[in-house]
């Protein structure tokens, strides 16, 4: 299901790359450093929002929560990785050859991974959509509540949390391949098709928020960036450099501030170490981000899409007939996230207990194979 969602997705990502090559537009960190005073230009008007309507922050709020504790569940995997493997992969990059040590862990990591980014985006994709509804509804004369906004946001909540658990892991992959790595490097065309990626799925959420299709909101998208290129690249590279910025300073904290211990990675559990000893600044960034930095770009975005098309209607309508998220009964969607998050939690909380770490560890021998 998923890779049939990513692959609508990137037809919209392939006009959008055509588009920037067609326009001469190679979007990149040194670009959307000159995009930052467009960025900063549209957040007067943000601001004056989310001080009329301060629950916009405990959205954001609760992003933060949400991708810090999702980090520190998935840390927990490189705790119940025996340290065998990582030595093995580290004789192997010593002597220039491909790593191969992971094995059967690799894929086990994989999948954890991709658990985590499927629960923690169900909070950050309906938090998101609620703070476009909060937008919405002032902008059709009507009155906003936490209630209100959250009822709004899950009216849709099936394409919303799947399109963010796409967005997610192709961000969450973009991290890691730009992690500085030995003898890797990031290929230049992989930056190009991110940021079309980012470009093309621009107006998703807010479509997704007034009930477009996937392809419809795909097309909205590319419509914001055709008419108003500018002012797209500039929301969108602003926001990137902003980030980037936060990034590159939570990176140089980790490694100058970190104990002197953590460079020893013959210790037990060293990499867990590492990236445990991260959260802490990693929280301090994600936090920068998700509470000074995405709610501005988030509603200058619905902004954008509510100028180019109108959603007034469609919001009033949707606020008459919807329930109050009070009155409403437990979805399925919910109920599964609920379930996917009960396990992770146990899985966390009782590695021994559940069998993990030791079906892990029985894993290990895989290594080298």
């Amino acid at each position: 299901m998923f890779g049939n969602i990513k692959q609508q997705f990137n037809t919209v990502r392939d006009e959008a790359r055509d588009f920037l090559r067609d326009k001469h537009l190679r979007p990149n960190f040194l670009y959307g450093l000159r995009s930052v005073g467009d960025y900063f230009a549209n957040m007067p008007r943000v601001a004056r929002l989310i001080a009329r309507e301060p629950e916009i922050l405990l959205f954001a709020a609760a992003q933060w929560i949400v991708i810090w504790l999702a980090y520190l569940a998935w840390t927990q995997m490189l705790y119940w990785i025996p340290d065998s493997v990582w030595h093995s992969i580290e004789a192997d990059v010593a002597q220039n050859r491909k790593p191969i040590g992971m094995g059967l862990v690799d894929l086990a990591l994989l999948g954890w991974s991709f658990v985590i980014v499927v629960v923690a985006s169900f909070p950050i994709g309906v938090c998101s959509a609620a703070m476009v509804a909060v937008h919405n509804l002032r902008n059709a004369g009507q009155i906003s509540t936490i209630g209100s906004a959250l009822a709004l946001a899950e009216l849709h909540l099936g394409r919303i949390w799947t399109f963010s658990i796409v967005d997610s892991w192709v961000t969450v992959n973009a991290i890691f391949d730009r992690l500085p790595k030995k003898n890797s490097h990031r290929k230049p065309g992989a930056e190009l098709l991110y940021y079309a990626w980012k470009l093309g799925t621009l107006g998703v959420v807010p479509a997704l928020v007034t009930g477009r299709g996937y392809l419809d909101a795909g097309h909205d998208s590319m419509k914001l960036l055709t008419t108003q290129p500018g002012r797209a690249l500039g929301l969108r590279l602003g926001y990137s450099a902003v980030c980037w910025i936060v990034g590159i300073g939570t990176y140089v904290a980790v490694v100058v501030l970190a104990p002197r211990r953590l460079h020893d990675l013959n210790a037990a559990h060293a990499i867990f170490d590492i990236y445990f000893w991260a959260a802490s600044p990693i929280f301090v960034a994600v936090g920068i981000v998700c509470v000074l930095v995405r709610p501005f770009f988030l509603l200058a975005v619905a902004t954008f899409y509510t100028e180019v098309f109108d959603v007034t209607t469609t919001t009033a309508r949707n606020a008459a007939n919807v329930s109050p998220i009070e009155r409403r009964g437990l979805s399925w969607l919910t109920f599964l996230f609920f379930a996917l998050s009960l396990a992770v939690a146990a899985a966390v909380s009782f590695p021994h207990g559940i069998g993990l770490s030791d079906f892990i560890a029985r894993l290990a021998p895989s290594a080298g194979s």
